[in-house]
């Protein structure tokens, strides 16, 4: 009786570290087709896309805006104007367009939250090994590929590149603060 209950016993305990193993692995990685995704212009996390509308977006922000505000919520929206850029922020979400080319809508999207299913604080192995299909380019982090944070030190930036899409993961200390997308055709770099 002593060797059948052993025999169970381990049986079980072996079954529950396969099943541990599994489920950890499932976990680690991420399917996201970022491909597919830059083709769209979309963020799967944002409600808006490249090239919609800037009057729809400032006028969907406002009206979100005044709402929290009537119900006694914080909520972030602002609009900056810079000489050849204009900034919408929205929080965790950040917005761009060219003055130039307001017509062709959004041009530029930044998370600094959660972006293709990799949550602020992913390390940059973390995402290289979850894209290993795709290949990156990788640079050091400054005011011209990042200006849309400020005081990156120790930054790293991988950019994916599709077509006349980017995106762009942004690591502060090997560690994510913002994931970028961007339209080259709409954006001068």
């Amino acid at each position: 009786m002593k060797k059948v209950f052993t025999f169970f016993l381990s049986a079980v305990m072996l079954l529950s570290f396969a099943a541990c193993k599994n489920n950890d692995n499932s976990s680690k990685s991420n399917t996201v087709d970022l491909e597919y995704y830059a083709g769209l212009g979309q963020l799967p996390e944002c409600n808006y896309k490249l090239g919609d509308s800037i009057e729809t977006l400032k006028s969907e922000l406002s009206a979100a805006n005044d709402q929290a505000g009537e119900n006694g919520e914080d909520y972030v929206y602002s609009v900056t104007e810079g000489e050849k850029t204009v900034r919408i922020d929205n929080g965790s979400l950040v917005y761009y367009y060219d003055k130039e080319k307001e017509s062709n809508g959004i041009s530029y999207i930044i998370s600094l939250d959660t972006a293709y299913g990799f949550e602020s604080g992913t390390s940059i192995l973390e995402i290289k090994e979850a894209l290993p299909e795709l290949e990156p380019t990788e640079e050091d982090a400054n005011s011209d590929n990042v200006f849309f944070i400020y005081g990156v030190s120790n930054g790293t930036v991988l950019k994916y590149n599709f077509e006349n899409r980017v995106v762009m993961f942004v690591f502060a200390d090997n560690m994510l603060c913002a994931t970028a997308l961007y339209d080259t055709d709409n954006w001068n770099e």
